[in-house]
């Protein structure tokens, strides 16, 4: 049976994929190759041990891993149907290895959750003959419930032990960051102001020998300063979504350090977005514009395939369109 790496997929089958697109392939391998250019002239100066030199060196290496990765990295595309797994792997350049796996020689299926700044689940394998086969990862974090469901019946396997996932949608309620826990912000509190006493012991024992000059004075007056405003606002660092069915629960913590909370119904928001939420491009968030005109950011979310998943499961549970307007 031939195996198209972008054929279409229908209801009977469960497609997993891991790899990058082509232009995705083709961005990197640009900048690999504009790295390498701009190093090359600078390799002139390792010969007299300059800095220079030595920099350029390190940088066409680093071009040259980067080049490597875009042609070497492989697509892997796993289609199970009823009673067998088909696996396709592939370079970007190389000839299509396919295997395929029948359910008679599964002996089991367990789902793993990979824990880091993006929750991934994927499906490992027992195959009879004792080797373990790790799937790519579960397409849609909302859905992991269903989606493991679904492939045990098509390959007549029991289902999987269920892992802990707070952004199921099999759940009543999906959690949007860590529950709101005073002890952990305080016990931020009390190491800042540990840190804070520390660095000001030098300009403390300057000021009592005479020696603390005004640039001393104007660096301790900038940190009371920061110390002040870090722990004026440190308890709104801590923050919980909690979305079900038609309303949203956010759970924060007051400056007493009381949990407070705020609900919002689909009849109040106007739209649903996605935006980066840090200098790191890995990082999203999910706001929400309020019909008042109010601007509320979730937690973040680590994927930005993640994170729509997740505002496509919010839309969802407060009744709206798929724009994100009411």
């Amino acid at each position: 049976m031939p195996l198209s790496m972008d054929a279409a997929a229908n209801e009977n089958e469960v497609r997993l994929r891991k790899g990058t697109s082509l232009n995705e392939r083709l961005a990197l391998a640009g900048a690999a190759l504009l790295l390498c250019l701009i190093a090359l002239p600078g390799l002139a100066h390792l010969a007299g041990d300059h800095w220079l030199g030595i920099a350029a060196l390190f940088a066409l290496l680093f071009g040259c891993l980067l080049l490597g990765a875009a042609l070497l990295e492989r697509n892997v595309v796993w289609i199970i149907t009823s009673g067998e797994i088909l696996i396709g792997e592939q370079r970007p350049f190389g000839k299509l290895h396919r295997r395929l796996i029948r359910d008679d020689e599964i002996s089991g299926m367990h789902l793993r959750k990979h824990n880091g700044r993006s929750i991934e689940f994927s499906l490992i394998f027992e195959i009879e003959s004792g080797e373990l086969l790790n799937s790519p990862p579960l397409p849609d974090v909302t859905r992991v419930h269903e989606t493991t469901v679904r492939i045990a019946r098509l390959l007549r396997l029991p289902d999987p032990e269920p892992a802990e996932n707070p952004l199921d949608a099999v759940n009543a309620g999906i959690r949007l960051g860590k529950p709101v826990n005073p002890k952990r912000v305080r016990g931020l509190k009390v190491l800042f102001v540990l840190l804070a006493g520390t660095l000001s012991l030098p300009l403390i024992y300057a000021l009592g020998s005479g020696k603390l000059s005004a640039f001393g004075i104007a660096v301790w007056s900038l940190g009371v300063i920061v110390t002040f405003v870090l722990l004026r606002y440190l308890h709104r660092i801590s923050a919980c979504w909690i979305v079900h069915d038609g309303a949203i629960r956010i759970e924060r913590l007051s400056w007493k350090g009381t949990t407070e909370v705020e609900t919002i119904g689909g009849d109040d928001v106007e739209a649903i977005d996605v935006e980066s939420g840090g200098r790191k491009d890995s990082l999203y968030v999910i706001t929400i514009r309020l019909r008042a005109g109010k601007k509320i950011r979730s937690p973040p979310l680590a994927g930005k395939d993640q994170t729509h998943a997740v505002q496509a499961e919010i839309i969802r549970r407060l009744r709206l369109n798929s724009s994100g307007d009411a």
